[in-house]
């Protein structure tokens, strides 16, 4: 894959003309297509056109972004709805659910956002996710936020709270750098605001006005086999009977196979060393965030293994998994370091200057 492919670099906000929004009505359109069986029942009044900002409703100022890198998906606000406190089951449960089904709900290389706290466990399928980008829930104590972005292949876990309020977060329908904003859709809720998980805060409206941040909480992208192996206790989602059939596809599978992007983005990474879509696991060290290509984690490990990266004399451990490829924070490590999973093109975009400075 080519980063510095030409039809890569149009896509972005200073090339302008029709080229770009023809490119980007079609794209979304495809996306749109792929989750229409979710889309609000049609009884409802949807809100948001699928492409014009204005259309969904959000206050649009005070805004610490550009407001012209901030699109629709395709879809209007809570097109792919948000799942509230979801049920789970424990993994015992989830083998009885599979026979109950007759058939399979996860599979051992199937990839799950994992989360460990306050002595409990719970497993986030990305096939799930992948119709619902937002999970509110409760784990050890914490209110949390289980975000995932499918075209920026961002997994992002947040404490709920901020600003002395517990948040309930939802599908804005809005993208920044192709990336999924959420919003806060706590009752009673006059302005909501918009908020970038990749940023950890509010980017537009009264609670980026206050400076509002949320905490980033550790978590793990890795397979159902080795988070169940980690945490045997571990729950999982208890997915909708109703949905299975739609779970089992992935309406991204092709756009992850190449460097084509499917709305704009700007800036973009120059030089080409790494393919736009190079998977990253980026870990928070006493220096800063820090982006680690998954392939050359692969590399460094001999195709998997455990790879320990030095923090200024602190040692993190990293697992890392060829197939499919994954890494993330071994358990054990003392004060785990947050960390998230996101594209290259993603963390750069959001990120601008950011570079890849390998050991």
């Amino acid at each position: 894959m080519n980063p510095a492919a030409p039809r890569e670099r149009r896509l972005t906000f200073r090339s302008g003309g029709w080229v770009l929004l023809l490119a980007l009505l079609l794209s979304l359109s495809a996306v749109a297509w792929q989750v229409a069986p979710i889309l609000l029942h049609p009884r409802s009044r949807a809100i948001g056109d699928g492409i014009h900002r204005e259309s969904y409703g959000f206050p649009l100022q005070p805004s610490l972004v550009p407001l012209d890198t901030v699109v629709g998906a395709g879809i209007p606000r809570d097109g792919l709805p948000a799942l509230d406190h979801p049920e789970a089951m424990t993994a015992a449960e989830e083998e009885a659910f599979e026979r109950a089904i007759r058939g399979r709900f996860l599979v051992g290389e199937d990839l799950v956002v994992g989360v460990a706290l306050g002595g409990e466990a719970r497993a986030y399928p990305l096939r799930v996710l992948n119709w619902h980008e937002v999970a509110n829930d409760e784990l050890g104590g914490v209110p949390i936020a289980v975000t995932y972005g499918p075209l920026c292949d961002a997994a992002v876990v947040l404490d709920r709270r901020s600003g002395g309020r517990t948040m309930r977060f939802g599908v804005s329908g809005l993208l920044y750098q192709s990336c999924p904003l959420i919003y806060d859709r706590t009752d009673g809720q006059p302005a909501p605001s918009l908020w970038a998980p990749l940023l950890q805060k509010a980017v537009i409206g009264p609670a980026a006005a206050e400076g509002r941040r949320l905490r980033l909480l550790p978590s793990a992208v890795t397979t159902w086999e080795d988070w169940r192996s980690l945490h045997p206790e571990t729950t999982v989602l208890v997915p909708d009977r109703a949905k299975l059939k739609r779970y089992r596809r992935n309406p991204y599978q092709s756009y992850r196979g190449s460097d084509l992007l499917r709305a704009p983005v700007d800036p973009l990474p120059a030089g080409g060393a790494w393919p736009l879509k190079t998977p990253l696991l980026v870990v928070w060290t006493q220096a800063g965030p820090r982006p680690l290509p998954l392939p050359w984690l692969a590399e460094k490990t001999g195709g998997g293994g455990r790879y320990v990266l030095d923090d200024g004399g602190r040692r993190i451990p990293i697992e890392v998994r060829r197939r499919p490829l994954s890494a993330w924070i071994a358990p054990g490590a003392e004060s785990p370091a947050p960390s998230v999973r996101c594209f290259w093109f993603a963390w750069f975009a959001t990120h601008p200057g950011a570079r890849i400075a390998l050991p």
